[in-house]
C-alpha cells in the first residue's frame, strides 16, 4: 500500500469516529420533525367542529403561524438534510469522486481511463448526449453491476412529474396506464421562443412511445449482472437507433447503476467514481438532482473542460455550472479543495488548449494560478497520461485537503444545526402564545368559578330563606292551620265512629260480652277496667293518624327545600321525591369533601315530627283521667266515675255511660291537640333554620361550596367552561407539543460544539 493509500484509510477511520455525534443529531431532528408536524395539526385543527375564534388560538399579538410553522418546518428539513448529507460523507467507506460536465467534452472518456470500462459500460458518442444514468464504479476484484431499479411511483414521482411541472401540464399521472394513455400537446414549430418546452414534450413524448421497451423492467428491486450489455441500461439511444423509428429506452427504468470493476491503478484502490450525467442536457430536474447527488455521494469533483470547435473559452455555461458545483459543496470553505477543474487536451490543438488555460487563468482564477481552483490537464483518452497527468497528483492533493474538508463540514454543520435550533426555540412562543396569557386564561377560569360558586350558594340560601321566613310565620301566627285542624278532627271522628260500633266490636256483641263476664266476676268493675284500658289505648292509636299528616308536612318540607337545590344546583340532585333529591344531594356532598354541607343535609333529613314525640305527652294528661276510679277533688279520696248493675239489664246502660266518658275523653284530646296547631311548624321551622345556619352562616360554607362547585363544574355549567377548557387545553397541548419541539433540540442540538477538529 503507497503513502497515498495509507492516507486515505487513515481519513475514512477519523470519519466514522463521528458517526455518533451525527446519528444523534439525526434522532433529535427527526424528532423536532415530528413534534413540528404534531403541533401544526393542533394549530391547524378548529377549536370545536366548525368553530373558531379568538379563543381557538394563542392569545398574544397577531402572528402569521401558517408562515412560521412552514419557516419551521423549512428551517428542520435543511437541517436533516444538512445532517443526512454529513452522514453520508463519514459513513463511507470510500473516497468519492464525482466526475461531471458539459456533454461531448470528454467525461466518459476519462472515466473509460480511470476504471479501464469500455464504451460498453461507459458509453461516449460524438455529437449527441451519451450518459443517462448516474453510475457508481467501484474498485473491485470482481466485474459485475448493480442495477437498482424505479418502481412504477418513484418513475412517475421523479421522472415524468419534472417534465409536467416545466411544460406547466396540470395533474400527474398516478398509474402507468394513465401515463401510456396521457393525450400530451403538440410541439409547435411556428413558436421558437418555446424551443425549450418544445425539446421537453418531445423528450415526454420520446418516453411514452417507448413505454413497452422498459416498463416490465419498473419493479422497484435490483438486478445484478455481468458487464456484458449494459450500454442500454446506462446510455441515450445512439443516433442510428433514432434514426430507425423504433426505439428502445430501458435505461429509464433504472435509477443508478453500480460497476464493479478492478481499477488499473494500484492508488485507487479506496476510489469510488460517480458518473453523474452531463450538465446542460434535457432532462428535467437534472440540475436538483445533480445537486443532491454530489452533496449526498461525492467528496470532490473533477469538472472536465474542453474548447468546442468553436469557441475556446470559458463560456457561461461552464460558470453556471461552477455556481451549481459552489452550491453542493455545502460547509467545505475552499472551493479548489472541491472542485478541480480538467481539461481535456486529447485531440485539441495547443492553441485551444492554451486558449482556454489562459482564460481560466484571468477569469476564473483572477489571473493568479490556483488562486480559487486546481487547474489539471491531461488527454482523457490516454489511461496512462491520466494516471500520472490527473490521478496521481490528484489523489495526492485529495489526501491532504480531505481532513480540512471533513472538519469544515462536520464543523459547519455542527454549527448550522445548533443555530438552527436556537431560531426554533425562539419562534416557538409565536405558535404556542405568551405564557402570561396562557396564565391569565387560568385566572379567569378560576374567578369565573369562585364567582359560579358563590352565585351557587347566594341561591340556595334564598330559597332555604323563602322556606324560613314560611315556616315562621306559620309558627307565630295567630290563626289556625286548618290543615292541621282538620286532621285533628278527622282523628276525633273516628274516634266516634269506633265507640258508636260498639268499641269497634259492634254494639250487640260489646253487650252480649258483657252480660257473660259481669256475672260471673260477680261486679261490673273487672270488665270495666279492661275495656276502659282498651278504650284508652285505642283513643291514643285513633289519634296517631295524625302523622299521616305529619310525614306530608316533613316530605313537603324536604320537596320545597330540594327545589331551593334544583334551583341552583338541578343536576346534581336525583330521586322523585324530596327525600331521596337530599340523600343524594348528601352524596354529592361527602364526594365533593364538604363534610360540614353534608352533615348539615344528614341532620335535616333526621328530623322527626309524630304524634308519640310531640304531641302525646301532651294529651296524656286527658288519657290517664280516663279511669274507673278518679281522685275526687273534694275529699281527696278515689272515686268510681262508672256504676251499672252486674246483671244482665246493666249491660246496655254500661255502654252508653263508657261510651259518654269515651266521647269526652276524645273530645277533650283533641281541643288539646288544637291548642298545639303551632306545634308542628314550630318543629319545621326549627329544624330547617338550624339547617340554614350551618349550611350558609358556618366556617366552612363559603370554601365547601367553592369544592361542590370544582367537582360539579362541568355538570353544573358546561356552556360556561367548555371553549374556556378547550382553549386551556390548546394552549397546554401546543405548549407541550413544543417541549417535545425544545427537549429534542435541547438535548443534542449543540453536541458539536467546540467539536470541529474532532
Amino acid at each position: 500500500m503507497g503513502r497515498v493509500s495509507e492516507q486515505i484509510e487513515a481519513i475514512l477511520a477519523a470519519r466514522h469516529e463521528r458517526l455518533g455525534a451525527v446519528d444523534a443529531e439525526i434522532r433529535a431532528w427527526t424528532a423536532a420533525q415530528a413534534g413540528l408536524l404534531r403541533l401544526g395539526k393542533a394549530i391547524e385543527a378548529p377549536l370545536e367542529s366548525g368553530e373558531t375564534g379568538p379563543l381557538s388560538r394563542p392569545t398574544g399579538p397577531a402572528v402569521d403561524q401558517a408562515a412560521v410553522l412552514d419557516h419551521l418546518r423549512s428551517a428542520v428539513s435543511t437541517a436533516l438534510e444538512d445532517l443526512h448529507a454529513a452522514r453520508s460523507r463519514f459513513s463511507r467507506r470510500t473516497v468519492n469522486i464525482g466526475v461531471s460536465g458539459k456533454a461531448r467534452v470528454g467525461k466518459s472518456t476519462l472515466l473509460q481511463s480511470i476504471s479501464g470500462l469500455t464504451d460498453e459500460q461507459i458509453p461516449t458518442g460524438p455529437d449527441i448526449p451519451v450518459t443517462a444514468v448516474r453510475s457508481r464504479i467501484m474498485q473491485s476484484d470482481r466485474q459485475c453491476v448493480i442495477l437498482h431499479m424505479h418502481s412504477a411511483e418513484s418513475f412517475l414521482s421523479e421522472v415524468i412529474a419534472p417534465y409536467h411541472r416545466l411544460l406547466g401540464i396540470e395533474g400527474v399521472p398516478e398509474t402507468l396506464q394513465q401515463f401510456r394513455d396521457w393525450a400530451y400537446p403538440k410541439p409547435d414549430p411556428k413558436a421558437p421562443e418555446r424551443h425549450s418546452s418544445n425539446a421537453h414534450l418531445v423528450t415526454v413524448q420520446g418516453m411514452q412511445a417507448s413505454f413497452d421497451s422498459y416498463a416490465a423492467l419498473l419493479t422497484g428491486g435490483e438486478v445484478e449482472q455481468g458487464l456484458e450489455g449494459l450500454r442500454p441500461y446506462v446510455a441515450h439511444p445512439t443516433s442510428e437507433e433514432l434514426a430507425a423509428g423504433t426505439v428502445h429506452r430501458p435505461y429509464l427504468a433504472v435509477r443508478e447503476a453500480a460497476i464493479e470493476t478492478p481499477f488499473p491503478n494500484a492508488d485507487a484502490a479506496r476510489l469510488l467514481v460517480v458518473d453523474l450525467p452531463g450538465l446542460g442536457d434535457l432532462a428535467a430536474g437534472a440540475e436538483e438532482r445533480h445537486v443532491q447527488d454530489l452533496r449526498h455521494h461525492v467528496d470532490a469533483v473533477l469538472l472536465v473542460l474542453r474548447p468546442s470547435s468553436t469557441s475556446a473559452f470559458y463560456t457561461k455555461a461552464d460558470d453556471n455550472t461552477l455556481k451549481l458545483l459552489d452550491h453542493a459543496r455545502g460547509h467545505v470553505h475552499t472551493p479548489r479543495h472541491y472542485v478541480h477543474l480538467v481539461i481535456n487536451s486529447g485531440g485539441e490543438t495547443p492553441g485551444g488548449i492554451e486558449a482556454l488555460r489562459n482564460h481560466l487563468r484571468v477569469h476564473v482564477n483572477d489571473s493568479t494560478d490556483g488562486a480559487y481552483f486546481h487547474v489539471l490537464e491531461t488527454d482523457a483518452a490516454d489511461p496512462e497520461t491520466v494516471r500520472e497527468s490527473l490521478l496521481v497528483p490528484f489523489l495526492e492533493t485529495l489526501a491532504q485537503t480531505l481532513p480540512t474538508m471533513d472538519d469544515e463540514v462536520f464543523s459547519g454543520v455542527m454549527t448550522q444545526v445548533a443555530d438552527t435550533a436556537q431560531h426554533i426555540e425562539e419562534a416557538l412562543p409565536q405558535l404556542v402564545g405568551d405564557p402570561a396569557a396562557a396564565r391569565e386564561l387560568t385566572h379567569l377560569k378560576e374567578e369565573l368559578l369562585q364567582r359560579r360558586a358563590s352565585e351557587l350558594r347566594w341561591k340556595v340560601d334564598r330559597g332555604l330563606r323563602t322556606i324560613v321566613d314560611e315556616l315562621w310565620r306559620a309558627a307565630h301566627r295567630d290563626g289556625v292551620d286548618e290543615r292541621y285542624t282538620d286532621a285533628v278532627e278527622a282523628a276525633f271522628h273516628e274516634v266516634l265512629a269506633w265507640a258508636e260500633d260498639g268499641f269497634g266490636l259492634g254494639s250487640e256483641r260489646w253487650q252480649e260480652e258483657a252480660r257473660l263476664r259481669m256475672p260471673a266476676d260477680r261486679a261490673a268493675s273487672p270488665f270495666l277496667v279492661d275495656e276502659m284500658h282498651r278504650v284508652r289505648v285505642e283513643v291514643s292509636r285513633r289519634f296517631r293518624a295524625l302523622d299521616a299528616f305529619f310525614r306530608d308536612q316533613l316530605d313537603a318540607t324536604w320537596r320545597d327545600i330540594a327545589e331551593a337545590f334544583r334551583e341552583a344546583c338541578g343536576p346534581l340532585l336525583r330521586g322523585d321525591t324530596g327525600e331521596q333529591a337530599l340523600r343524594e344531594l348528601e352524596v354529592r356532598l361527602r364526594e365533593s369533601s364538604c363534610p360540614v354541607l353534608a352533615d348539615a343535609v344528614r341532620d335535616l333529613l333526621q328530623t322527626r315530627l309524630d304524634y308519640r314525640t310531640h304531641l302525646h305527652p301532651r294529651v296524656r294528661e286527658e288519657l290517664d283521667g280516663f279511669s274507673l276510679e278518679i281522685i275526687d277533688p273534694d275529699t281527696g279520696r278515689p272515686k268510681v266515675v262508672l256504676l251499672a248493675p252486674a246483671d244482665e239489664a246493666g249491660a246496655e246502660l254500661l255502654e252508653q255511660r263508657l261510651l259518654e266518658r269515651t266521647q269526652k275523653a276524645a273530645f277533650e284530646t283533641m281541643v288539646a291537640l288544637q291548642r298545639e296547631a303551632v306545634l308542628p311548624a314550630l318543629v319545621l321551622y326549627a329544624a330547617v333554620k338550624q339547617f340554614e345556619d350551618e349550611l350558609i352562616l358556618s366556617a366552612d360554607s363559603r370554601q365547601e361550596f367553592l369544592r361542590l362547585a370544582r367537582g360539579h363544574r362541568d355538570l353544573l355549567w358546561h356552556d360556561d367552561f367548555r371553549r374556556l377548557d378547550a382553549a386551556d387545553a390548546r394552549a397546554r397541548d401546543l405548549a407541550a407539543l413544543a417541549g417535545t419541539v425544545h427537549e429534542a433540540l435541547a438535548r443534542h442540538a449543540r453536541h458539536g460544539e467546540g467539536n470541529g477538529g474532532a
